[in-house]
């Protein structure tokens, strides 16, 4: 692969300074015998700057290497991992400037490492080729990175939101149809709205959105089996496209193609901004405080509160990962969906949040099984049975779930529902709270018995239980770490420390 020409400084630099340094030269030194000034020297070796050909030449002989060698783009052995980093690519996908990084400080950084931690990167490289391990994987964990450090609430969209609100309603209210939407779209940016139900194809049943450009003019085709709600949502997102300029965009929905982290930061932003107008931060506050101060666990508040807003059971649990750190103070929480096919024991998480580098329970582990005893995984296995009476029935409920053995405690409202409109699947929605003595003082009903707790470990590999009648999986990883234990224990009797 052909190196973009910030990487071949960079190269260039961090061989500049490894091969000066091999001979205890300063900048000042490498300067006098090269004839190249300090302040050229400090910006080539910043990556900054890239020499001509004679003062490569000059600055292989003051060095004593071959100018062939000063210009290759490999480094020696002890930072081939970092050539391995820059030739794979993910240097120049990954967006460093979010995190206030630049990839000329990172590798420099690199170089100056220890042997063991580039022989570390190396490592993570071979076990990404060999997990096949995708760029979009890459950037979707990135995004998550990059919601957990803001605690996924972004004042800037919520004040773009609010100044959407006042400008299509002269009057407040919580209830916003999609013709709203579809309107604003058609008149401020000239669309044509289509609505499609995709069944010319099988392998298109599950399109949700796509946006085209036909003789000049946006056409936004949106799947006609799609909820009330959910139109609601799509109209609003590509509202937010628009109304927060982006250009750099997604076009369908689920993705067809990534072909940057842009895309996919810009559509959480769209996103974002869709949900947050269409449940306002103003209400929908008000609205929780008012559900979390009843002293008794009651559903149908909860349910009550969803449908004065046009928003679906999802995004209200997602508006909730957005308020519960910033206007209550709740900052450990995590919010998982899990996809599944009736009649298989097949539970695919679809999305993982954690805020607060909360990373219990794990949601992606690599080849186990997770935990059959969460409820949102009980819920599903119901579900399948309810559905061959009452085929759009969807369950719900509060429970505390205690690890086995750190006894860590979560509050989870969770429900189960059809996948609308991808036939044959449901999926569950759930949100966690840990529960400490905040969400004690804020969660009133937390102490009503009708919330039972269940016995939760992360996956059947790694739970101690011995007698868990939903096991699916032997505890191998946990029996492996209880032996490693014992053994250096018994070890220790022997005089090893």
């Amino acid at each position: 692969m052909a190196l973009d020409k910030q990487y071949i400084k960079l190269i260039f630099g961090i061989k500049l300074k490894q091969y000066r340094q091999r001979l205890s030269m300063s900048l000042q030194n490498l300067s006098d015998l090269s004839g190249v000034s300090v302040s050229y020297l400090n910006e080539i070796e910043k990556g900054k700057k890239y020499p001509k050909t004679d003062k490569i030449l000059s600055l292989a002989q003051a060095l004593k290497v071959h100018p062939v060698d000063l210009k290759s783009e490999n480094l020696d052995k002890t930072l081939a991992p970092i050539t391995q980093l820059i030739h794979s690519g993910i240097l120049s996908e990954l967006p460093l400037e979010l995190f206030g990084l630049e990839a000329s400080r990172l590798l420099d950084l690199l170089s100056n490492a220890p042997s063991k931690l580039n022989a570390f990167i190396g490592t993570l490289l071979e076990v990404s080729r060999n997990y096949d391990v995708r760029v979009e994987t890459f950037y979707f964990s990135v995004l998550r990175s990059y919601q957990e450090i803001h605690e996924n609430y972004f004042e800037a969209i919520e004040q773009k939101a609010e100044e959407f609100i006042k400008e299509v309603s002269a009057i407040r209210q919580k209830h916003f149809q999609a013709k709203l939407f579809e309107d604003y779209l058609t008149e401020e940016y000239n669309y044509k709205i289509v609505m499609d139900d995709f069944d010319s194809h099988e392998s298109l049943n599950d399109m949700r959105t796509l946006t085209v450009v036909k003789r000049r003019k946006k056409h936004f085709i949106l799947n006609s089996k799609l909820s009330s709600r959910q139109q609601a949502f799509y109209l609003a997102k590509e509202v937010g496209y628009n109304y927060l300029g982006y250009k750099e965009r997604n076009h369908a929905m689920p993705w067809v193609k990534i072909d940057s982290f842009d895309q996919v930061l810009n559509d959480f932003r769209a996103s974002y901004f869709a949900t947050a107008v269409l449940i306002n931060k103003h209400d929908f506050t008000r609205d929780l405080k008012t559900f979390f101060e009843s002293e008794s666990w009651n559903q149908n508040i909860l349910i009550d509160t969803m449908r004065e807003y046009n928003a679906t059971p999802e995004m209200v649990m997602q508006r909730m990962t957005n308020l519960l750190p910033a206007s209550f103070g709740l900052k450990e929480l995590f919010f998982f969906k899990f996809n599944h096919r009736p009649d298989t024991d097949n539970y695919h998480l679809s999305k993982e949040l954690h805020l607060s580098r909360q990373h219990q329970p794990r949601g992606t582990v690599l080849q186990e099984h997770f935990c059959r005893r969460w409820e949102f995984i009980q819920m599903l296995q119901d579900l399948s049975d309810i559905h061959k009476e009452k085929p759009d029935h969807i369950i719900g409920g509060a429970h505390i779930a205690q690890y086995l053995d750190t006894k860590d405690e979560f509050l989870l409202l969770s429900l189960a529902k059809p996948f609308n409109p991808t036939p044959g699947i449901n999926n569950s929605l759930s949100l966690g709270i840990r529960i400490n003595n905040k969400t004690r003082e804020t969660i009133k009903f937390l102490q009503d018995p009708s919330i039972k707790t269940r016995l939760v470990h992360d996956t059947c590999e790694r739970c101690p239980a011995t007698n868990c009648k939903k096991r699916v999986a032997p505890a191998i990883i946990f029996e492996r770490t209880k032996k490693e234990g014992e053994r250096i224990e018994l070890l220790r009797e022997y005089g090893l420390d």
